[in-house]
């Protein structure tokens, strides 16, 4: 699986590693990313084997969330919710999913 962050898609894209597949940066890179890929206005994009999300860490923070959450499933959700407890940062955003 490749995860990109912020400009880490526009990386993933120069390196070849995209090829017309839906995926999302900061904003003010979607012409440059559009380059190499479909570009999806939405926090994190999955496209099962390539997820990306949009600008800054705290977009990290939630593709992270959403990568516990897809790869262990809904019973840990529970575990997510405390997460953001003890992170005091909850989920932004919506995640755009083929």
């Amino acid at each position: 699986m490749l995860a990109g962050i912020d400009s880490g898609a526009l990386l993933l894209g120069a390196a070849g590693l995209i090829n017309g597949r839906p995926a999302t940066t900061h904003r003010a890179d979607y012409a440059r990313l559009a380059e190499w890929a479909e570009v999806i206005d939405a926090r994190i994009v999955d496209d099962g084997d390539l997820v990306t999300c949009g600008s800054g860490w705290l977009a990290g923070i939630d593709l992270a969330y959403w990568l516990l959450e897809r790869e262990l499933g809904a019973g840990a959700v529970e575990q997510i919710v405390a997460l953001e407890q003890w992170t005091g940062r909850d989920r932004q955003g919506t995640v755009w999913r083929r």
